[in-house]
Formats: structure tokens, C-alpha cells, sequence
């Protein structure tokens, strides 16, 4: 789904269009992967995070006045995002299933033993996020996964952009206190194994 919605954003791109319709299709480029990396992250699960994200996108297309405003209409996304993740967590409940957060990793092209590394590096992680508040996780997942701004977070969680820092830091102190106790360091790992 994903690869047939940037060869449709593609096709509409290279067409002479209407200001809006080219913003919207420069918007649409710049912007999905970041809204689905963000969905994907908040759901763990593919085929959701990829109905959100066309959901997110059909919904900007009939109802963002401006999509040439590249800060305002990412500010409206990720809005949108967020209130389309959390309808959905009403909707369904979250899995309790740790393993989801392992199969939610980017596809790679590692050796068996790298890729057992790395699976068991994301559970550790999957686990430790877990001991995080749920704002803190979406803080954390704006800010890494979606690569904003702390302002750009300020806004979208409706907080100061000083309150964004501290939450980030603190989430990143425990993460790192938790993952300390697994056994891992800062710059090896799991102790004993280097990258």
C-alpha cells in the first residue's frame, strides 16, 4: 500500500497542477514517511499504521486550507495522527504482546547472528519502554521516530517547550537506568558484546 501511494504522490507531482494540489503533493513527499514511522511506532502493528496514515492524509486533503505552510500542516498531521492513534486505541485495546515492538523494526539486510542481536536489543528496548508513562512513550516517539522539533512537540502535546525537554530527558534517564540493569552500556550493548 505504501509503495502504490508514493507512485500515485509520484505520478500527481510530475503533473502541471494547481498551486494546492501541487503544495499537497510536496507536502505528501516530504511528510508521510515521518506520519507512518510515528503511527507505526505508536501501534506496532503495519496494516494499521498504514490505514492511519492514509487516513491522516485523506482527511488533510479535504480539510487543510494551506498545505504550503510546511511547519502548519506537519503541526496538523501529527495532530491528527495522534488523535487517530488514540481513537483507535479506543476502538481496540493495545496488544500486550512484547514481540509486536520487535517485528515493528525496519527491514534489514543483517547475518543471523546481527539480526538476533538486534532482535533482542528491541525487546530489551520494547520492555523498557513499557516502564515509561504513556506520555513520555509519545514524546519519546515524536521526537525520535517522527524527528520533530521540541516546539513542534510543545504544540502538538500542549505543554512548553522547556516541559518537552524535561520530559525527554528524564524518559532518556530511565530509559538508560533500566537498560543499565539489563546489562547494557552505553557505547557496547549488552556487556561483553561489542556493536
Amino acid at each position: 500500500m505504501i509503495e502504490s501511494a508514493r507512485r500515485i504522490s509520484a505520478r500527481f507531482a510530475r503533473r502541471s497542477a494547481p498551486p494546492r494540489e501541487a503544495a499537497f503533493g510536496a507536502l505528501f513527499q516530504a511528510q508521510f514517511d515521518r506520519v507512518y514511522a510515528f503511527v507505526r511506532f505508536r501501534t506496532a502493528d503495519q496494516p494499521t499504521a498504514e490505514d492511519i496514515a492514509a487516513e491522516v492524509f485523506a482527511r488533510a486533503w479535504s480539510k487543510l486550507r494551506d498545505p504550503s505552510d510546511a511547519d502548519a500542516a506537519a503541526a496538523w498531521l501529527f495532530t491528527t495522527a495522534r488523535r487517530l492513534v488514540i481513537d483507535h486505541y479506543r476502538r481496540t485495546p493495545p496488544p500486550v504482546s512484547l514481540e509486536t515492538v520487535a517485528d515493528s523494526a525496519h527491514p534489514s539486510g543483517l547475518a543471523p547472528e546481527a539480526a538476533a542481536v538486534a532482535s533482542e536489543r528491541l525487546a530489551t528496548l520494547g520492555r523498557c519502554l513499557t516502564d515509561l508513562s504513556e506520555r513520555e512513550r509519545e514524546v519519546i516517539g515524536l521526537r525520535f521516530i517522527a524527528r520533530l522539533r521540541h516546539r513542534q512537540i510543545a504544540s502538538l502535546v500542549g505543554t512548553s517547550e522547556g516541559n518537552v525537554a524535561k520530559i525527554l530527558h528524564r524518559a532518556l534517564q530511565q530509559l538508560r537506568d533500566r537498560l543499565a540493569a539489563e546489562g547494557y552500556t552505553a557505547i557496547d550493548g549488552p556487556e561483553g558484546v561489542m556493536k
